[in-house]
């Protein structure tokens, strides 16, 4: 999948959510005149994706148009077009917290999904009651797949934002009854964790969910669900990695990119690209070029150095844990969380 920054504004920047936002840091750096990704900008980045052929094997999987709030750059559905030109699998992800049906953004998401675009949401709980409920309703008229990322501090906060899906989806009738016995699944499990083992590891938590899937499919309708423990934002506005949902271990993230495999590429909206999770803030180092100014040919030259460096960098990582001296900043610039 390509994940593509086409907004750095955001309407939640200032909520109660945003002190674990793992992308305010680094997009809050760009200049007003910058914040929006202009359609010129887009042709460009299309033209390089269609050229780097592991850039149009990851688009064609699917290309994740986000911010920021994606919606309320005011090109979106022109942007949304120039992608579609080279594959059908475009989605657009939204914070959903939109103040009326005759908002500009709420109308540029009913447009995009007559384009054929799925939307996307992050769950926020203190705006399902005033927005994000009604309007998930009406997504739910005019498309039949949706994705939602579950953003969770601890595990009492899963389970409250699980339940506020159940809740709704029980109401929706037939079609999605299925939906709501995938969310039932997930509200049992983790009721059993909360009541057993309040303070589960990371290692726990995977294996009392198992083979859970995170899809529940029918012609009718399919729901994605996506959940993602919140980390901490330390004073710098870095992400810490410590994962907050299992205070007892360090969140370790492993890097598909050290072992050869290209999995997600983010590319921000300067054109700078980096695998996997890191959009800026974990500082990763190794740079994959730069789809608005580098040649498909100098693409394809950062892309090995840098995943050669990879691999160098999260060994060194890997012989720091045995030794005792885990955490340290190894030369090639790999943080130290990544395995």
């Amino acid at each position: 999948m390509l994940s593509i920054f086409v907004e750095t504004s955001c309407n939640r920047y200032n909520r109660d959510e945003c002190v674990s936002c793992h992308v305010y840091e680094p997009l809050m750096e760009q200049p007003v005149s910058e914040w929006h990704l202009t359609v010129e900008q887009a042709r460009k980045m299309a033209e390089k994706i269609k050229n780097v052929q592991v850039l149009n094997t990851l688009a064609q999987q699917e290309i994740n148009l986000t911010g920021g709030e994606a919606s309320q750059n005011p090109d979106i559905i022109e942007i949304c077009k120039v992608f579609q030109a080279i594959t059908p699998y475009v989605c657009l992800h939204t914070n959903l917290d939109i103040l009326s049906s005759t908002s500009k953004r709420w109308l540029r998401l009913v447009e995009l999904m007559g384009l054929g675009v799925r939307i996307d949401i992050t769950l926020y709980p203190t705006a399902w009651e005033n927005s994000q409920k009604y309007f998930l309703g009406e997504i739910l008229k005019l498309q039949n797949k949706l994705i939602v990322n579950v953003v969770y501090e601890s595990l009492a906060d899963l389970k409250k934002q699980i339940d506020l899906l159940l809740i709704f989806f029980k109401k929706c009738g037939v079609n999605y009854a299925h939906a709501a016995e995938l969310l039932e699944t997930y509200s049992k499990k983790v009721k059993t964790l909360l009541d057993n083992h309040p303070n589960c590891d990371e290692k726990l938590f995977t294996l009392h969910f198992g083979d859970t899937e995170a899809f529940a499919q029918k012609p009718e309708f399919t729901l994605g669900l996506s959940l993602l423990p919140a980390f901490e934002i330390d004073k710098n506005g870095h992400r810490a990695m410590a994962s907050m949902p299992f205070p007892k271990d360090k969140y370790f993230i492993g890097c598909p990119a050290a072992r050869g495999s290209i999995d997600i590429m983010t590319i921000q909206q300067n054109g700078e690209m980096t695998p996997c999770c890191d959009v800026g803030n974990l500082k990763c180092q190794p740079k994959f070029g730069n789809v608005l100014t580098d040649t498909p040919e100098e693409i394809m030259g950062k892309m090995e150095g840098s995943m050669k460096l990879l691999a160098s960098g999260i060994s060194k990582n890997q012989e720091n844990l045995k030794t005792g001296k885990a955490g340290h900043l190894v030369e090639e610039g790999i943080p130290p969380y990544c395995q």
